[in-house]
């Protein structure tokens, strides 16, 4: 009887664990950034990350407004959760997205969400600090409060653009996007939320922001849809 006790409470113990490991993966909901200093009536948080130097980040977006509203991603970028002097690399949205749409997922350029409308998206990413270790799939984030600032999220998003046209496709194209990424956040190196103490820098020109070679091939983990 004593044994039959102690594995149900072992039992409990570990579905109670994996419950709570589930709830954290998911962020609550926070006010999509404004962009171009307009706010839409939009609402997302963080559901999960494929993991990888590059990869995808899964997003639920609301709307919480009376009239349909546009879902645009540039410039949104994403802080991982704990201690910024040990936390891997921020990432970026950069080039075109996914909508779940019955089952399966669709490329999209923007989203038109209806009111009270709820649509799962996966965000194309990008590592945003060439010097810090890559995130794994068990990293959380936050999404970051504003946007990259103007200048640097035209450059990575034109960039992005040019490089996707030349591309037979999205995830072909997917290094040398984040060499570019690499490239033009280093050129300038500008402070955004999550930023460690030793990461001012004067116009980037420090050694630790030389961005180091991206393969020649970065495959994309298969994101599991949570």
């Amino acid at each position: 009887m004593q044994n039959r006790r102690l594995v149900f409470c072992l039992t409990a113990a570990v579905f109670v664990i994996a419950l709570s490991g589930v709830a954290s993966a998911r962020s609550r909901y926070v006010a999509v950034p404004a962009l171009h200093g307009k706010r839409m009536p939009l609402e997302i948080r963080f559901v999960q990350y494929t993991g990888g130097s590059t990869g995808k980040i899964v997003v639920d977006v609301r709307n919480t407004g009376k009239h349909a509203a546009t879902f645009d991603a540039a410039g949104l970028y994403f802080v991982p959760q704990g201690d910024p002097e040990r936390a891997p690399q921020r990432l970026g949205a950069a080039g075109p997205f996914e909508q779940e749409q019955q089952g399966s997922w669709e490329r999209r350029e923007k989203a038109r969400i209806k009111p009270g409308q709820t649509v799962r998206l996966k965000l194309q990413v990008f590592c945003l600090d060439s010097h810090r270790s890559s995130p794994g799939t068990s990293q959380g984030f936050s999404v970051a409060r504003k946007r990259l600032p103007r200048d640097l999220r035209k450059t990575i998003h034109s960039g992005a653009q040019g490089i996707l046209k030349g591309a037979a496709d999205v995830p072909s194209a997917n290094s040398e996007i984040q060499s570019h990424v690499w490239k033009t956040r280093n050129k300038k190196w500008i402070k955004l939320q999550g930023e460690r103490k030793s990461e001012k820098s004067s116009g980037g020109t420090s050694q630790r922001y030389r961005p180091r070679r991206a393969p020649d091939r970065i495959r994309l983990q298969q994101s599991v849809q949570p």
